[in-house]
């Protein structure tokens, strides 16, 4: 029986041991555009996965995941068509551009005001 206790405690101590070496790299963002009245209205909220290079953009109606691809200027949220996963397979339906923080491209939505994102 002694040996069986002391191999949960050895590989109890190894998951914790490991688990301070496992860094998943999460950035969050609130983006918003102005109403009518000029007051910041919020649009929708981004997770994005900088090691899984995955995306979850959160709407009022439910969440969709996305595949996250980043380049110098933007980080663009869409989806690869295959699993090479390079640059001339990716179909991007959102681009966030790193330094202004604004949505410069949506493919569903019409950008008749800027959506600004700010980094949590």
């Amino acid at each position: 029986m002694a040996p069986v206790g002391m191999n949960k405690a050895i590989a109890s101590i190894l998951v914790l041991i490991c688990s301070c070496f496992i860094r998943a790299e999460l950035v969050s963002f609130k983006c918003t555009m102005n109403d009518w009245n000029n007051e910041p209205k919020d649009v929708f909220s981004l997770t994005l996965g900088m090691e899984t290079q995955r995306a979850i953009q959160t709407l009022k109606k439910g969440n969709l995941e996305m595949d996250l691809f980043v380049s110098d200027e933007y980080y663009e949220l869409g989806q690869f068509t295959d699993a090479t996963k390079t640059r001339d397979r990716f179909i991007p339906v959102i681009k966030l551009n790193k330094k202004t923080l604004n949505v410069d491209y949506a493919k569903y939505m019409d950008l008749v005001e800027p959506i600004s994102c700010l980094k949590l």
